[in-house]
């Protein structure tokens, strides 16, 4: 797409609107500086390292025809910036949704926010399992899982109903750019692809290179159905810091 410069574009693309945006007076986004970088600390805490040791045995690895070829560690400069762009991009969506909730939920289309996070966590849960009774054994499917049913219920437990309900549905809406950035990120023409995509064999010119023995096999497109839920935690991971 954009030769050593894809990753790099995806990144931009993933920053730039939510920065923009950030500083209008409404949201007053950018402002809210500490708890944005609060934030962005966890996560680079977290996931990182869970990256780097990914990354050192093999779940994946970086296409260098696509990145600049700066590396820390054994990781490409892009993604560590990663850990950077896509939880503010994650913190900026919950606290516009935050913002603008009542003229969402005008109609009261959620009903009680006690049942709705309730309802969410479930699902939520339940999803996690059936996809972790796929392939138990792979290192990515079991490691994603797991951040994702700790994660989801740690924030179930400490945030408030109305914060849990308002978080899922900016998730939600958080999935259209995701799957766009991530397909190109999984592979460069990634709507070329079936939707349910069991074939993940047939992947060309994917930035992030995935080893199929340790995950399930199946695909959104040209996405691992692994990283829903790695979203799921990096998302929650981002939130929890945002007090109500």
């Amino acid at each position: 797409m954009f030769g050593h410069f894809t990753y790099s574009f995806v990144l931009a693309i993933t920053f730039t609107a939510p920065f923009i945006l950030g500083f209008h007076p409404s949201v007053d986004f950018n402002r809210q500086w500490r708890k944005i970088a609060t934030g962005l600390f966890w996560i680079a805490l977290i996931y990182i390292p869970w990256d780097i040791v990914k990354t050192y045995y093999g779940v994946w690895s970086f296409n260098t025809n696509y990145i600049l070829g700066i590396f820390l560690f054994n990781l490409p400069l892009e993604e560590v910036l990663f850990f950077v762009t896509t939880p503010f991009a994650c913190l900026f969506s919950f606290a516009s949704f935050q913002y603008h909730w009542s003229k969402i939920s005008s109609h009261h289309i959620f009903g009680d926010y006690q049942t709705s996070a309730k309802i969410g966590w479930l699902v939520l849960i339940g999803l996690s399992i059936l996809v972790l009774m796929l392939k138990p054994t792979g290192w990515y499917t079991s490691s994603a899982i797991l951040a994702a049913l700790i994660t989801t219920t740690i924030a179930y437990k400490k945030l408030s109903s109305l914060s849990f309900t308002q978080a899922v549905v900016s998730w939600m809406v958080l999935l259209i750019p995701f799957y766009i950035c991530n397909g190109i990120l999984t592979g460069l023409h990634f709507w070329e692809y079936p939707f349910w995509n069991t074939h993940s064999n047939a992947i060309q010119n994917a930035v992030v290179i995935y080893n199929n023995e340790e995950n399930c096999g199946i695909r959104i497109w040209s996405v691992p159905l692994e990283d829903f839920f790695y979203g799921i935690g990096f998302f929650w991971i981002s939130v929890l810091n945002w007090k109500d």
